[in-house]
């Protein structure tokens, strides 16, 4: 179905933190992948085909399709063109998804699976309160949803005869490395704790109490890339959706200390305040700082996307989703089960591994 070796996958939005992580996992065991964004991965994933073409424009894209993904047998679409609207927004995601789908069977690809990559705010968890723990078959939010057009094509599809047949994973926030990417919460906790540590400051909550002692949940990167392999390679997984988060919930009171001792400064409590204000003048300190410790990125903005933390730091309802559909279905093994805390960490760590952050 399209995710062993010698097989041929095309990963829309292959410079995202999914698409880029899927790529890297195929390609290092042995297959081949077209990957698909209107600017090349940065840094560069090697051994990558790289189609440049924005996914909303049908004709070039049926056209660059056309010269690249005769023989693929997989797409995984982790490709996004967010809008304020939602109704924009999921006519847009809808029908990049059908150019992609329909560019690869245009050009007479074996095309035998699609993957689609969605998230818990299929539940509205963007919205507010909503029933926990939640379970894959509740009832959808009442506003409209690209994730849920997006399915629903899918399913349309299969049961009128394609080819493929498709799957669909439900992570939560991720847990992972990434540069340049807006969507990543690492990435906001990796530049915040190192400019603390430079500035001499504690490490306060920037959000507010409500979510610090909240319950929350996080996606270990790696295990999303594990189930979306799971997927695509097995039988009793094909036409289902799954939520794929870490194997518990937490508290952002509990782990603080453990951040805060991860960056060598002391911990401290809530201090409600916009990161964009607290972190007014970081953007030189940071250039200075890369250039005296020989780090890689002196441009903090493609680390940190401060509007996101203080979007996911005044979070003041439960974020829970059920693990037991996926459990079911066999895809847990004991190199899977991965505590929320050693997600953060691990994903933390990996910053400094490469140099992000010293």
């Amino acid at each position: 179905m399209g995710s062993g070796k010698g097989d041929v996958t095309v990963v829309a939005g292959v410079s995202g933190i999914v698409g880029r992580a899927v790529a890297t996992r195929l390609i290092a065991g042995g297959g081949t992948v077209i990957g698909l964004s209107r600017t090349p991965p940065n840094p560069a994933i090697a051994g990558l085909t790289h189609v440049g073409v924005d996914l909303t424009d049908r004709e070039a894209f049926a056209a660059a399709l056309a010269a690249n993904a005769a023989n693929a047998t997989a797409v995984v679409f982790a490709g996004r063109a967010p809008n304020p609207d939602p109704a924009v927004e999921a006519d847009r995601n809808l029908a990049m998804l059908r150019h992609v789908v329909e560019g690869v069977e245009a050009a007479g690809a074996p095309l035998a699976h699609v993957h689609l990559v969605h998230g818990c705010k299929w539940y509205g968890s963007h919205l507010g309160a909503y029933p926990t723990p939640a379970e894959e078959d509740d009832a959808r939010a009442e506003v409209r949803n690209f994730y849920y057009d997006q399915q629903d094509y899918a399913v349309a599809r299969t049961e009128a005869g394609a080819s493929w047949s498709w799957s669909a994973l439900r992570p939560h926030v991720l847990t992972g490395f990434s540069l340049g990417y807006p969507h990543n919460l690492i990435g906001v906790l990796a530049a915040m704790g190192t400019i603390r540590r430079e500035r001499g400051q504690k490490l306060s909550f920037p959000g507010t109490e409500k979510c610090f002692f909240s319950l929350t949940q996080v996606t270990d990167l790696g295990l999303l890339v594990d189930a979306i392999l799971w997927c695509m390679a097995t039988p009793a997984a094909q036409n289902e959706a799954y939520n794929v988060i870490c194997a518990d919930y937490f508290r952002f009171c509990d782990v603080w200390h453990d951040i805060a001792d991860f960056f060598e400064i002391q911990p401290a409590e809530v201090k409600t305040q916009t990161l964009g204000e607290a972190m007014i003048g970081a953007e030189g300190m940071w250039l200075g700082l890369a250039k005296r410790e020989g780090l890689i990125e002196p441009d903090l903005a493609r680390i940190a996307n401060w509007g996101y933390g203080d979007t996911n730091f005044r979070i003041w309802w439960d974020d829970m989703a059920s693990n037991a559909k996926i459990r079911r279905a066999g895809f847990e093994t004991p190199e899977r089960v991965i505590t929320s805390r050693s997600a953060i960490l691990g994903a933390l760590q990996a910053y400094r591994d490469a140099k992000v952050i010293p």
